[in-house]
């Protein structure tokens, strides 16, 4: 056969017709020539790499698709998550404001609390002294449990302790104690001491009883103290509701009764916005707000 195949100029390659074409060409015998034989054994490998490497350039862009797919996925999967987080925070907002008004720690229910806690063991001396430094201090039951030892010894000596805040604010967070704080702390020296006698000043302070080197849960520390306050509670006419929570309001309150000054509450509390603190304080009255107008120069 005379006729010349023309080689396709598309890279190279010929296309699937032209390969079908060739086949029936050479089933049908029309030719003998053993260099048209070669041409179209030639045409014909090319067009089969061709194939095969376009199958291989597939192959990889697909590959490089499915990861972008799971970056994709995996950008929504944590958008998803944060909203749903959102939504829980939301709702746990949401639900607290539906619960009864908690009150505020008092001195008269203080007091009360820590005969309720009397007894000579060491669980009713940790209970006393979580107790008291929650009055003292405002400060949440998750940051008693890392106390250590020698931080309550730089409390009963020097009238301050270092509070953990790194989750919420500065890491060393130093809470002072008022004038009647220190008295406070005073008035629980036997239960300071026992602890000091019983415990080394790198131990901690907040302990299971039967291995001291496990701190407590804060579920397990926050039921022995809402206990107590129930059973307070259930003695006093009002029936106040107070729980483990009520220290940190009373504590707050009392700073904004003494100060009026809600952004030196905020750093002594802890607060990282006012709107937090805003929540605990009342708004000062006509009759307040003149006066300190008047102190005004």
């Amino acid at each position: 056969m005379e006729n010349k195949l023309q080689e396709k100029e598309n890279n190279g390659l010929i296309t699937k017709s032209e390969v079908k074409s060739k086949l029936n060409f050479l089933v049908k015998g029309q030719t003998n020539n053993s260099e048209q034989l070669q041409a179209i054994r030639n045409d014909l490998q090319k067009g089969f790499i061709g194939l095969a490497l376009r199958n291989q350039e597939l192959v990889q862009l697909n590959k490089e698709l499915k990861q972008q797919l799971g970056i994709v996925v995996a950008e929504l999967n944590l958008i998803k998550e944060e909203r749903q987080k959102k939504e829980i925070r939301k709702q746990a907002r949401a639900n607290r404001k539906r619960l009864p008004k908690r009150e505020p720690m008092t001195a008269e229910i203080y007091k009360k609390l820590l005969q309720a806690a009397e007894g000579p063991a060491y669980i009713d001396v940790r209970l006393r002294i979580a107790i008291c430094l929650l009055t003292i201090t405002g400060i949440r039951i998750n940051e008693l449990l890392p106390l250590k030892v020698y931080q309550l010894q730089t409390l009963v000596e020097e009238g301050w302790i270092a509070i953990d805040r790194s989750k919420r604010g500065p890491a060393n967070h130093k809470a002072f104690l008022t004038k009647e704080g220190k008295k406070l702390v005073k008035d629980r020296q036997k239960d300071f001491q026992f602890i000091f006698l019983m415990k080394g000043p790198d131990s901690y302070v907040f302990t299971n009883e039967s291995n001291h080197s496990k701190i407590l849960t804060r579920e397990t520390l926050t039921k022995a103290v809402n206990l107590v306050t129930r059973t307070v509670s259930e003695e006093i006419l009002s029936k106040p509701n107070i729980t483990s929570h009520s220290f940190r309001i009373g504590y707050i309150t009392q700073l904004w009764k003494d100060s009026k000054d809600i952004e030196f509450v905020k750093q002594t509390i802890g607060h990282r916005n006012l709107d937090t603190t805003s929540a605990y304080v009342n708004r000062l009255s006509d009759q307040e707000r003149r006066k300190r107008i008047s102190q005004l120069h």
